[in-house]
């Protein structure tokens, strides 16, 4: 593959950072296709009439993690981050200009269904020789029953050491749910061992400013769950057939929620003014209205994640039973077994002949209504932001 030779130093500078880890950014060689999308990306933004400051903002900080399963059926998801995760870092460092970190949980499950590790977890790095030989040594093996210890790898997601001022996402890549929501085969149907419950850890996820993205890879059970989650905190999610579309998946949601950051500051200033004229807290549709209607009068262009040309799928009903619960005792003692419901997407939006070679993009684009809901979900998750 052709390389294109770039220097970091100039776009990130790493407060505290070593030298040796400093000289390692510094000499990576960028894959040409990376470089092409972010030369790409500028040519579009010379077509909206919008500066790259205008578009993009200032330089920013991410800290991005990776919550993996690492049971049997997932080698294939697994191998796609290994081969490609310095490609992961490279990309989001030169196109947003990016201070990154990266952090990494892998989770299988508890005994006795599985006797390997229940969660292994790495702190935030940005050392890229560390975090290679992290995910390296992830292995797809075990699992015993249907659901895995997701619960237990979203405590740890959590507990991370975020920075206060930084971009926090978390992408959760999975082929099964957690215990507890009443699936076939539970070895722990009343819940996680460990007594920590999902959605309650989502909550606190997403009054910490960290938005989940989400990964479903293939068709399974409960995948509701993982709309759910995603939607609590203003995320996305991602139903996947094939593996080689992950890197693309991982880049593209960096990249948007960078983006959507950077507006927040705009967005909360207009709706605190509208909040204050209202002498009342507005609800989320009311956001959502006042967020489109400003940002189409000012013409805002921002990233925008496409995959055949369209914008990632919306949120099922379904979605909304996880949401909106308490609790996941509260989706257990559902009257209807919806919740359990398989997606829409049969194994993935790529699943189809059609959509098999389709393309998943990031350019940018005029703020979309799904954009500015997800705004609105992020502000309420964080209590209030307006």
């Amino acid at each position: 593959m052709l390389t294109k030779r770039l220097s970091f130093r100039a776009m990130f500078k790493k407060s505290g950072a070593d030298d040796s880890s400093e000289k390692e950014w510094e000499n990576v060689s960028m894959p040409s296709s990376a470089t092409e999308q972010t030369e790409d990306a500028t040519t579009e933004t010379t077509k909206t009439g919008n500066s790259a400051a205008e578009v993009a903002g200032g330089a920013s900080e991410l800290d991005l993690v990776f919550v993996i399963d690492n049971t049997g059926s997932m080698s294939s998801w697994i191998r796609n981050v290994q081969e490609n995760v310095k490609n992961i870092i490279h990309e989001i460092v030169v196109s947003e200009s990016c201070d990154v970190r990266f952090g990494l949980v892998s989770y299988r499950d508890h005994p006795p269904q599985d006797h390997t590790f229940v969660t292994q977890k790495h702190d935030f790095t940005s050392n890229v020789s560390k975090m290679q030989k992290w995910v390296n040594e992830m292995q797809a093996q075990g699992g015993g029953d249907a659901p895995e210890a997701v619960a237990d790898g979203l405590y740890d997601a959590l507990h991370l050491s975020y920075r206060p001022n930084s971009t926090k996402v978390a992408i959760v890549v999975a082929d099964a749910p957690p215990h507890g929501i009443g699936c076939f085969s539970d070895g722990f149907p009343n819940g996680c061992p460990s007594g920590h419950d999902p959605l309650k850890i989502v909550k606190q996820m997403g009054e910490k400013g960290i938005t989940i993205y989400t990964v479903i890879c293939g068709n399974f059970e409960g995948q509701a769950f993982y709309q759910g989650i995603a939607q609590m905190t203003g995320g996305q999610y991602v139903p996947l057939a094939q593996a080689h579309l992950l890197t693309r998946a991982i880049v593209s949601g960096a990249q948007e929620e960078i983006a959507l950051e950077r507006l927040m500051g705009e967005a909360q200033e207009a709706v605190a003014e509208e909040e204050r004229a209202a002498g009342r807290e507005l609800g989320e549709e009311e956001i959502t209205a006042k967020l489109e209607d400003m940002f189409k009068r000012k013409g805002t262009v921002t990233r925008q994640t496409r995959f055949g040309g369209e914008e990632l799928p919306d949120y099922e009903a379904s979605a909304a039973l996880y949401s909106g619960a308490a609790s996941l005792s509260d989706v257990r003692a559902a009257p209807t077994r919806e919740h359990l419901a398989f997606g829409s997407h049969g194994g993935g939006i790529d699943a189809a002949p059609a959509m098999a070679s389709a393309p998943m993009t990031s350019g940018f684009g005029s703020v979309t209504s799904h954009q500015c809901k997800r705004m609105a979900r992020k502000s309420k998750a964080r209590g209030g932001l307006f």
